[in-house]
């Protein structure tokens, strides 16, 4: 899970992720708000949030990307874990970040 200042960030970050093998999906939501502590100050913004869909082995690879290509000093880069799914979806996901 990512969030970015905006839709051009997001679509940036998901060409290169998922075009890259690094991710098999990406869902991005348009338009969050956000309210959090930055720098000593309540923020509170309007953001993109975008959901990458990939494994565990290719996390780390991914996290570099998306640090690279992100505006924000610290990016919110969260890996969830999948407690269960359906199993096609599941290797569809595997099958994708080859």
């Amino acid at each position: 899970m990512v969030t970015v200042p905006n839709q051009e960030e997001a679509d940036k970050i998901v060409d290169q992720t998922v075009g890259s093998h690094q991710a098999a999906c990406a869902t991005t939501i348009p338009l969050v708000h956000s309210t959090y502590w930055w720098e000593g100050k309540l923020v509170k913004d309007q953001e993109t949030m975008v959901l990458l869909k990939t494994t565990v082995e290719k996390f780390q690879a991914l996290q570099e990307t998306i640090k690279k290509m992100h505006s924000y000093k610290v990016p919110e880069i969260i890996a969830l874990p999948v407690m269960a799914g359906l199993p096609q979806y599941l290797e569809w996901v595997r099958d994708e970040t080859h």
